[in-house]
């Protein structure tokens, strides 16, 4: 009998479509290894009631690696355990709301699996961005300075992708800004075009891999996991076999043992498990 397997999914741009929507050979192939005894997680930078939805359309009890990696949450019949919380210090989450106070940015701020952000209406633009692209619920203060000491599980600075007015205000400026300001003490990831996430330095979806794979008793060989974006490379890196989708960034596909000739829409996931499910026989 062959040894059981984890198998994490990445959810935007790996197992869902451009459309967002789950392709349906995905979902009988990810059945079909679930009934042989394979453990399906879904990891995600997505809030963990905006990820258990998906799990729901598989028709799957699956593990839940949310927040990117900073909580890790047991299927259903272990009781939906957290098993991993690595939030952020407060340091940098102080940090964060005094820099976009001042700058006028929005930041999403993930404290207790409730996201919050400021209720400026010049920023809910971007709130409603983030809430239209993942499904989340922004629940709006006048002023994030309330949760000033504590410890989010995460932030996510979100704005433009390009502004010719103003070149600083963009993701990828923000980016470098962060990079030379706390590039080693936080992990920083690029994930849409316009998001910049901080978490707790040395979480990641990889650390969340390797949290279930102890939970459930799985050898780091008989792990699969698949990704396309920056935020999945190191899951990919760390995994018995990591995969790449064709549309995954270059860095992701430097981690990949194994990239894909198909894409996300081209259900990429269920032609690789297929493959994979008649060289078992």
């Amino acid at each position: 009998m062959a040894n059981r397997r984890l198998i994490a999914l990445d959810l935007d741009g790996t197992l869902l479509d451009d459309q967002g929507r789950l392709p349906k050979e995905n979902k009988r192939i990810l059945q079909q290894f679930s009934q042989e005894g394979a453990i399906i997680a879904l990891a995600s930078g997505r809030m963990t009631d905006c990820i258990v939805p998906f799990a729901q359309k598989l028709g799957i009890d699956c593990a839940i690696i949310a927040y990117n990696g900073a909580m890790v949450k047991t299927r259903e019949k272990e009781g939906r355990a957290l098993i991993l919380h690595e939030p952020l210090p407060a340091t940098y989450g102080d940090l964060l709301i005094d820099y976009c106070r001042q700058h006028c940015f929005h930041l999403n701020y993930y404290l207790n699996d409730v996201l919050y952000a400021r209720g400026v209406q010049q920023l809910k633009k971007y709130a409603r961005i983030y809430s239209r692209q993942t499904g989340a619920v922004v629940h709006f203060v006048p002023d994030l300075k309330v949760f000033r000491g504590k410890s989010p599980t995460k932030l996510i600075l979100i704005t433009d992708v390009v502004n010719e007015k103003e070149p600083f205000r963009t993701r990828d400026s923000q980016y470098e800004f962060f990079q030379k300001k706390l590039g080693g003490q936080v992990n920083l990831f690029r994930t849409n075009p316009e998001y910049l996430e901080f978490l707790k330095k040395g979480v990641g979806k990889a650390a969340g891999l390797v949290k279930l794979a102890e939970f459930y008793r799985i050898n780091k060989a008989d792990t699969i996991a698949f990704g396309d974006g920056e935020n999945d490379a190191e899951m990919l890196a760390v995994a018995g076999i990591g995969v790449a989708m064709a549309n995954a960034a270059a860095k992701t596909k430097e981690c990949a043992k194994v990239i894909l000739p198909w894409s996300n829409s081209q259900a990429g996931v269920a032609k690789f498990l297929e493959n994979l499910a008649r060289e078992s026989v």
